[in-house]
């Protein structure tokens, strides 16, 4: 019997199952002492030495955070992740992990879709530069980064902010964000099916500001469509990298892809053996002795 647990903290309880035989095979979507340093502590402590923090006693909370974590790396046969640099930290942060326990398997299937253009998509002329972003509206999105270096970009564009506030300090972000915005801002809420298809159709930019990703799902679903891609240098960065916590270098970017003008879109299927290589990484355990 292998267990497939399709996360950490909300996962099963590893140190039970490992310690009555069960194998285990664990998907990582975040990791979480690495979000943690980064996005709670400000990347003022290493990741490598928070994880050492499972060994204090510590609130109900941070458990979840610290030796769930811990846990899962000692009583997962494979441990299964999205990008090789999620793989280089966890390799620091626990060191008697071997290497061959950690397998990349970037995320499933996005291919591109068509559809009819919505009303807020028609708006915009067609002459116009359309950036794009697209994710839930919350700090660790880092949208703000985008907004604030509009006033250095130049020409003819409309930003098109695809996504809700999120269940955790959504709402007060997103009020900040409105009083970051020009005219030439558009929040859309959340978008789904047909209407994204044509977002993403129409759109020429998609702007990936995040302060982590672990693998960038939206960005593949932007590529697919035939987007050209600006992104922050986190784990799933692809496209146009520059540091987006600069203002002035975000803009010299985005200015940069909007004197380069529209262009003829090729979207694309991104294929993917994802799950045939997590079938395969399953089968192995089972095979284990």
């Amino acid at each position: 019997c292998v267990v497939l647990s399709n996360d950490i903290s909300e996962g099963p309880d590893f140190s039970a199952l490992g310690k009555r035989g069960y194998r285990v095979v664990t998907i990582w979507h975040v990791d979480v002492v690495d979000y943690f340093t980064k996005f709670y502590l400000r990347g003022w402590v290493r990741p490598e030495t928070a994880a050492r923090w499972e060994r204090w006693p510590l609130p109900d909370v941070l458990k979840l955070v610290f030796r769930k974590q811990a846990e899962c790396v000692r009583h997962s046969r494979r441990l299964v992740v999205p990008s090789e640099p999620m793989r280089e930290v966890i390799l620091r942060c626990y060191p008697e992990c071997a290497a061959d326990r950690i397998v990349v398997v970037p995320w499933g299937n996005v291919s591109a879709a068509h559809a009819a253009a919505t009303d807020a998509v028609a708006e915009a002329s067609a002459s116009e530069f359309v950036i794009i972003t697209l994710s839930r509206l919350s700090p660790e999105k880092g949208i703000e980064r985008l907004l604030r270096a509009l006033p250095l970009v130049r020409g003819n564009y409309r930003v098109l902010i695809c996504g809700a506030a999120a269940y955790m300090s959504g709402r007060r972000y997103e009020r900040m964000l409105r009083r970051l915005t020009n005219d030439r801002v558009e929040f859309l809420g959340h978008v789904t099916g047909e209407r994204k298809a044509a977002i993403l159709q129409r759109a020429d930019l998609f702007v990936s500001a995040s302060r982590h990703e672990s693998y960038g799902l939206t960005i593949a679903e932007a590529e697919a469509a035939g987007c050209r891609v600006i992104s922050h240098s986190h784990y799933g960065a692809r496209g146009r990298v520059v540091n987006c916590d600069e203002p002035a270098e975000l803009a010299a970017a985005l200015n940069k892809e909007i004197a380069r003008g529209r262009s003829a879109k090729q979207p694309v299927v991104v294929k993917s053996d994802a799950a045939a290589r997590l079938a395969a990484v399953i089968e192995q355990v089972a095979a284990e002795a």
